[in-house]
Parts: C-alpha cells; structure tokens; sequence
C-alpha cells in the first residue's frame, strides 16, 4: 500500500509539474502550434481532400466490376476510381466558376460604366422635382452646389476606389499563388492517402492495440466508427441537399423569368454547402446580379429565395441532413446557431456532424446505463 500511494503522489507530481510549465510557456507553447500548423497546414488538407475523397471513391467502387476476378480489374479498380472521384469534384467546381464569374465580371463592368450617369439621372431627377417642391428648392439654392463638378468628384472618388481595390488585390497575389501550392500538395498528399489506406489504416490499428489496453481500445474504436458515420452521412447529405436547393432555386427562377437562372442556381447550390445560411450568401451576389439587368426581378428574386430558404430550412434540410445523421431538426439549428457563434464559416460546417457524433454517444451511453440500472420502461425517458 505504502509503495502504491508513492507511486500515486509521483504521479501526481509529475501532472502538476506539467500544467505548471503548460501555464508558465503558455504563449511559447501556442506559438509553437501555431508554427507546426502552418507547416503540417498542407497535410492536414490532404487528409481532409482524401476523407471527401473517399467517400465518393468507396461508391464508385461498387460500380466497377464489383464480381469481377480478373486481375487487371482487380488491380486497376482503386486507381481508376481515385481518379474518377477526384475527376468529378474538379469538374463540378470548374463548372460552377465557369457559369458565375463571366457573369460576375459583366456585372462589375455593366455598373462601373452605369454608375455616372445613374448618378446624373438621380439629381436631375431631384432638380426636376424641386420645382414642385419649394421647400426642397429653396434649399438647393441655398446650397449653390455645382453639380457637374459633384458629379465628377463622385465619379473621380469612385474609380480612385477602384484602383485603390485593385492595388490592394494585387497584392493578394502571392497569398493566393501560396493558397494554390498549398492545395496542390494537399491534393497530392491525399492520392497518396487513399492509395494506401488499407496499410494506413491496419498500422495505425496495430499501435493502438500495443499501447491501449483492450477496454480503452474498444472506446477509442466505437468513438471513431461514430464519429466516421456522422461526418460521412452529413457530407453526403449536405451534397444532396445542395443539389436539391440549387435546382429548385433555377427552376424556379426560370419559371419567373428571371435572368441568369443557371449560374446564380448553381451559385445558390455551391453557397449551400454552408448549412441552412449558406444559400443567403449567393442571394447576394444573384441580386447583385439580377440588379443590373432590373432593380423589380432582383426584388421577385429575393422574395422568391427567402420563401424557397424557408421551406429549405425547416422541410428539406432536417429530413435529408437531419435524418441522415440521426439528429433531431431543432438540434441542427442550435448546433448550427452554436458553431456559428464560435467558429464562423468553419464552424457552421462543423457544427452539425459534430453536435450528431456527442448526441449519439450520449445517446448509447444512456442506454447502456439504463440497461445496467435495470431501469423499468415506464422510468424510461427518450432524450
């Protein structure tokens, strides 16, 4: 017993020793991280290319002679889908830019040249009428503004705006050929991951049976296989009900006879990758669109998304990501509305799977600890 409590108090000590450097250093510490991130930042990429990678290579290897025994298919069956599953998502967001951004640039151009002489018509508008306004009069003469030379200092801070924007854009250049490199390596760290995953896979399960033992092992295992299960269904259900909003959001516009339907419904579904207010982001940059071409129809278009966004988000997107997952439709909104809060964007797109693997785990937890209580039925209450 004796030598039991030293060895406890050693222990002891050695954690407190620990937290006391980790609180001393923590700044060092969080620097350190922060090194070792930007540098791992490409493989941590790969890994994260190679998990979206799979899960659409795993399907498609199901298509590619799945009975066959021949060694040629047999050999080439990884290959040819790693490949095809990358192939695809290239294509769809090349498809995608291709769509938006001519129109984007048309846009930009359309309003840069409009905006002078939108400017003139809106105070000559205000002159005309002030005629039949005196108060409004008066104060114009008051005022004794030049208005030509307004509208050229308006016009002159506008372009100088520009150039300003443009400088500035340029010198987001290297950041941007430094975001590509790190995309590059990243895509090919993952081919590479997905080549050998099966050896990967068996090496890291090998490690983890050496140095666990065999309870913690079967936890660290069934965590990992929940975790695995709701990331993977939230990412396909994601990607379906994308598909499902971008379509309805083309369709609809095309009813309407509203302009650019295809682009700004692809655009509309590429945004929704974002849960539930991922859409609103490409409503703006469609009514950004649409305004150039008529004020009214960007109006309809943005009447006709919000009703669309709120079928979206309390029909569509619980019964396809929702269930697909196993989380109730209010806990995807507060899990959305929580990783919002702390994470932005990114946590906007982590919220829900990881809200699902906690709700599962506590949820299976639960049951294992009523079956061990020997709980009756009726003392039973579902979460």
């Amino acid at each position: 017993m004796g030598n039991m409590n030293i060895k406890r108090f050693i222990q002891y000590g050695f954690i407190a020793a620990f937290l006391c450097l980790f609180v001393i250093n923590f700044r060092q510490i969080i620097n350190w991280g922060r090194v070792l991130y930007g540098v791992a930042y490409p493989l941590i990429l790969g890994c994260i290319f190679a998990y979206v990678l799979n899960i659409l290579m795993v399907r498609l290897e199901k298509f590619y002679f799945p009975k066959a025994r021949n060694k040629f298919f047999m050999n080439s069956r990884r290959p040819v889908c790693m490949i095809l599953s990358l192939t695809i998502l290239v294509l769809i967001v090349i498809f995608v830019l291709y769509l938006v951004i001519p129109e984007v640039i048309d846009c930009f151009v359309i309003i840069s040249k409009d905006v002078p002489v939108v400017f003139q018509n809106v105070v000559q508008f205000l002159i005309d009428k002030s005629d039949e306004l005196p108060a409004l009069q008066k104060q114009l003469q008051e005022l004794n503004l030049d208005w030509g030379n307004l509208i050229n200092k308006v016009y002159s801070s506008f372009m100088s705006g520009t150039k300003g924007f443009l400088t500035s854009a340029t010198t987001l250049v290297g950041s941007f050929f430094g975001m590509v490199t790190n995309v590059v390596i990243g895509l090919i760290f993952s081919l590479y991951v997905l080549a050998c995953k099966e050896d990967v896979g068996n090496k890291l399960n090998r490690m983890m049976k050496a140095f666990l033992k065999k309870h913690v092992y079967e936890k660290v295992c069934y965590v990992l296989s929940v975790i695995d299960e709701c990331f993977s269904s939230f990412i396909v259900g994601q990607a379906t009900e994308a598909v499902i909003l971008g379509t309805l959001c083309a369709l609809g516009m095309s009813l309407l006879g509203l302009p650019y339907a295809g682009p700004i419904g692809a655009l509309v579904g590429l945004t929704a990758l974002i849960p539930v207010f991922g859409a609103y982001i490409g409503a703006v940059l469609g009514v950004f669109m649409i305004v150039t071409v008529d004020p009214k129809q960007a109006l309809v278009f943005l009447i006709y998304l919000v009703i669309l966004q709120q079928i979206e988000g309390n029909l569509i997107y619980p019964k396809v990501v929702g269930s697909s997952i196993g989380l109730p439709g209010i806990w995807v909104l507060a899990a959305i509305m929580v990783g919002s809060g702390l994470g932005g964007v990114v946590g906007m797109l982590l919220g829900v799977p990881v809200a699902a693997s906690c709700y599962k785990l506590l949820r299976d937890a639960t049951k294992k600890k009523e079956v061990q209580n020997e709980m009756q039925p009726d003392q039973i209450h579902p979460l």
